[in-house]
């Protein structure tokens, strides 16, 4: 949470020093992808890639790409950035949603509270 909640403001820190949203994703992920690929090596991951597997990488990579340029472009653009990733934030009530349906997650009523608890929370934090 702590490293999260960081790098939102490293994102807002850097737009305000001139530099692009797109521009920040792209360093972000390069790096990004350089750490992975040296803990992947020394732990010695086995990489087992078939054209399936290699679809839904695909799939998570359009959906990263989408999805984390506008988050950023919001948390930019937002007056105060804790607004953008309230709603951002939402996903968590997409994500308990959509399982139920895709993976056969458990839903209970208690659990719709909780859907309908955080989208209150975000409506209040950001009217």
């Amino acid at each position: 949470m702590v490293c999260f909640a960081s790098m939102q403001l490293v994102f807002k820190t850097l737009n305000r020093r001139g530099v692009d949203s797109a521009v920040s994703l792209l360093f972000v992920f390069a790096f990004g992808a350089l750490l992975y690929l040296t803990h992947v090596r020394t732990v010695r991951t086995a990489v087992h890639l078939t054209t399936p597997i290699a679809g839904w990488f695909v799939l998570a990579a359009v959906l990263a790409y989408v999805g984390n340029l506008f988050s950023v472009r919001a948390i930019v653009s937002a007056p105060n950035p804790g607004y953008a990733i309230a709603i951002v934030s939402l996903q968590a009530a997409v994500v308990t949603l959509v399982s139920i349906v895709w993976l056969g997650a458990a839903f209970s009523w208690i659990k719709a509270l909780g859907v309908l608890l955080c989208c209150a929370g975000v409506a209040l934090l950001v009217i």
